[in-house]
């Protein structure tokens, strides 16, 4: 009777730690749901900053971490060991971590857009052309906005001459909003610069505007007078005069021989 009583008890203990190895405790199985949480938030708050930004470089990142998010939540833990579910929860930190890492990234570039949205705002870009009556051959243009004490790129162009009389189209102004006094600086063959005064760009509207550069050899004094086109396309008067007079659009350097 002991021997087989001892061979009870034996299968008894085995039976026991096949079970023990085939389950989870209940400890550990709030341990990985903890864990589970921590990364839906990561995961959450991720893809929260990134709806709000416009670079999608990260778009294939997010679909492969979401396929392993899927994975993890259809694991049935109440089948796993203990041992497995801590190889389980390892890979849930990684994936936290991943999630924790893509967010700081957004941010960075949330927060880098956002400045570069609001400074836009500031501005507004404004068409025109440029009609050339200084009575010299101009190598550069440039907008000085006196409020910012701030100078636009050479808006005729790299390797561009607007000869005396010529007209160039398809300018852009960058205007700044809140600023009220401006100029344009104007250079001509020989690297001389001259200064003309206009009126407050500020005011111009989005359409096409013609800018007549004048400049008094007597008075040693230049400005810039610009017309906008009304509602029906028609330019003013002085602009439809001068624009009569300029024989065609500004030329390459490279031509002028």
């Amino acid at each position: 009777m002991k021997k087989k009583f001892g061979l009870i008890s034996a299968t008894l203990l085995i039976s026991a730690a096949l079970l023990s190895a085939c389950g989870s405790s209940d400890e550990k199985r709030m341990e990985a749901d903890t864990a589970k949480g921590l990364m839906i938030e990561a995961k959450e708050s991720a893809e929260e900053v990134y709806l709000d930004i416009t670079d999608s470089s990260q778009e294939e990142k997010l679909k492969e971490l979401d396929a392993k998010v899927k994975e993890i939540e259809a694991i049935d833990l109440k089948k796993y060991s203990d041992t497995k579910i801590d190889e389980t929860i390892t890979t849930i930190n990684e994936i936290t971590e991943e999630y924790q890492n893509l967010k700081s990234d957004f941010d960075s570039v949330l927060k880098q857009e956002t400045k570069e949205r609001t400074e836009a705002e500031k501005h507004k870009n404004v068409g025109c052309y440029f009609i050339n009556k200084t009575g010299m051959n101009l190598s550069k243009v440039v907008l000085h906005d006196i409020t910012e004490d701030t100078y636009s790129d050479n808006l005729l162009g790299d390797n561009i001459t607007l000869n005396s009389g010529y007209i160039l189209m398809g300018v852009v102004l960058n205007i700044n909003r809140s600023s009220r006094e401006f100029e344009f600086v104007v250079t001509d063959e020989n690297n001389t610069s001259y200064t003309m005064e206009c009126e407050d760009l500020s005011s111009l509207k989005i359409d096409e505007v013609s800018i007549t550069l004048k400049y008094d050899t007597e008075t040693k004094t230049g400005s810039a007078i610009f017309f906008v086109n009304n509602s029906n396309g028609e330019s003013t008067e002085e602009s439809s005069s001068a624009s009569g007079e300029v024989s065609s659009e500004a030329s390459k350097s490279s031509s002028e021989g």
